[in-house]
């Protein structure tokens, strides 16, 4: 995976003549004293429906895939969509794939693919673990809405959230 380094990286990539998407740039967590809460919820709602005896084990899990991003830059070259949480390594997919495969940092294989519209941009990761759908969402010029859904055979229902960001 290529390494984005900050806003410099992402200023390169929109001025090398690509047309830029009104997502690109750089986006902070709005109403961050409430996201932990609202991220509790969404996982609580899920485990309450699972045996009581598997809660224990399943709510870390759950927690764990429930990564609060201070800030998200977004960018797009000629070839490629580019998402980077904070400092951790960037994801990329091939924006006129219709899979790519990637390697996990557990050694998992995942297949990913993108939906890309005016105002959307979407990326559907599957593993044998479930498929993660990322959904980053203008709202305004300066609003942006992040929704995750995380599916799998081992939850009863989809474990979904949604979070503000602006620029």
């Amino acid at each position: 995976m290529k390494k984005l380094i900050g806003v410099g990286v992402l200023s390169v990539l929109l001025s090398s003549g690509v047309q830029a998407l009104s997502l690109e740039g750089a986006w902070t967590l709005q109403d961050a004293d409430n996201t932990q809460a609202k991220l509790d919820a969404a996982v609580e709602d899920v485990v309450k429906e699972i045996n009581f005896f598997i809660r224990a084990l399943a709510r870390p899990v759950l927690e764990k895939e429930t990564q609060i991003c201070n800030t998200w830059l977004l960018a797009t070259d000629a070839t490629q969509f580019l998402w980077q949480c904070d400092d951790n390594p960037p994801g990329e997919l091939a924006l006129n794939a219709n899979k790519t495969e990637m390697m996990s940092d557990d050694g998992r294989l995942i297949m990913g693919s993108l939906e890309k519209t005016e105002n959307r941009i979407s990326t559907i990761l599957a593993s044998d673990r479930g498929t993660r759908t990322n959904v980053w969402q203008i709202v305004s010029e300066n609003e942006m809405r992040y929704t995750t859904t995380l599916e799998s055979d081992k939850i009863p229902k989809p474990l979904t959230w949604t979070l503000t960001y602006t620029r």
